[in-house]
C-alpha cells in the first residue's frame, strides 16, 4: 500500500573539513504500521555528540511508536493522546542519552577547541552536547502520528498540493532551532494525530535538502511533485535514493542531507505532472 523510504548522506562541506555526518534518519515497517524518522544534529563546536544525539533521537521515536497499539488510542482521547505521546518520546531519549553518557564519558579530545565556558555548560548539562532536532511518522491502521522539534520539516502533500503539517511561524530564524537538548523541549515537541487517507504522501527532511531549494513553492514543484511522479512510475525508490546522494555531495549547500518519505501507492500520477 506504501512506498517507504530513507536515507542519510554526508554533505560535501563535511567530507572537506573530515567532519563526521550529524544527520540520521530510519525506518521500519510490520504488519500493523510504518515509522520513518529523519533528525539533524546541530552543527555548534559545543555540540560535540550530535551525531550521536540525532541517532538516539531516531531510536527514540522508533522505540515509542513501535510500542502503541490500539489498546493506547482506546485509553485517552484527543489532546491527552498528543501530550501522552510527547512525553513517552521525551523520556525514551532522555533515557538513551542519559545511559549515553554514563557509560561513555567525555574524553579531552571531544573538548579540544571549547572554552572554559563551553566546557562547564557540558560538565553541568552534559546532554548538551547531544543536540538534535528531531522528526518522525507513523502510519498505523487509520492514524497518522506525525513529531517535530526543530527546523527539520515533517511536510504532507494531497493531490500534488503542499500540507503544512505544522505551523512554523513563531520558531527561531536564521541558524537557531528548537532543539531536543533544550530543558524545556516539551514546550516545542510537535505532536499531531491525523488521518493517513488525507494525504498522497507524508515527507520529512533536514535542511540540508530544504536550504538549496529556498521556498516551500520551489521545494514543491522542484522536488516534492518531481518525486513522487517518479516513485510511482517506476514503482521503485531508487530516484529518491539518487537525488539524495546528489544533493549532498553536489548540487547542495554542502550540509549533510536526509530524507524520509511514506507514499500511497494509490496516488493518482495525474496531480504530479
Amino acid at each position: 500500500m506504501y512506498y517507504v523510504f530513507n536515507k542519510t548522506h554526508i554533505g560535501y562541506s563535511h567530507i572537506r573539513s573530515n567532519k563526521i555526518c550529524q544527520d540520521f534518519s530510519a525506518s521500519y515497517q510490520d504488519n500493523e504500521r510504518i515509522v520513518v524518522t529523519c533528525c539533524d544534529g546541530h552543527g555548534g563546536v559545543q555540540y560535540v555528540r550530535s551525531h550521536l544525539g540525532s541517532k538516539a533521537a531516531s531510536e527514540a521515536v522508533m522505540n515509542v511508536f513501535k510500542n502503541i497499539d490500539s489498546k493506547f488510542f482506546r485509553e485517552v482521547d484527543g489532546e491527552k493522546n498528543i501530550e501522552k505521546v510527547k512525553l513517552l518520546i521525551l523520556c525514551e531519549y532522555n533515557k538513551l542519552i542519559e545511559r549515553e553518557i554514563a557509560n561513555k564519558p567525555f574524553r579531552k579530545s571531544e573538548l579540544k577547541g571549547l572554552d572554559e565556558d563551553q566546557i562547564d555548560v557540558l560538565r553541568f548539562n552534559p546532554a548538551k552536547a547531544y543536540g538534535t532536532t528531531l522528526s518522525g511518522a507513523m502510519v498505523f491502521k487509520n492514524k497518522l502520528i506525525v513529531v517535530s522539534i526543530g527546523d527539520t520539516e515533517v511536510l504532507g502533500v494531497r493531490k500534488g498540493e503542499l500540507l503544512k503539517i505544522f505551523d512554523n511561524t513563531n520558531d527561531p530564524a536564521g541558524n537557531v532551532t528548537y532543539s531536543m537538548c533544550q530543558e524545556d523541549a516539551y514546550q516545542y515537541l510537535k505532536v499531531a494525530i491525523l488521518n493517513p487517507k488525507d494525504f498522497d504522501a507524508v515527507f520529512l527532511f533536514t535542511d540540508g535538502l530544504s536550504s538549496p531549494f529556498q521556498s516551500y513553492s520551489n521545494l514543491l514543484h522542484s522536488f516534492i511533485r518531481p518525486t513522487v511522479r517518479k516513485v510511482l512510475n517506476s514503482k521503485s525508490t531508487s530516484s529518491a535514493d539518487i537525488a539524495v546522494i546528489r544533493l549532498a555531495t553536489e548540487l547542495g549547500v554542502g550540509d549533510d542531507v536526509s530524507l524520509s518519505f511514506i507514499i500511497n501507492n494509490k496516488t493518482k500520477i495525474k496531480y504530479y505532472r
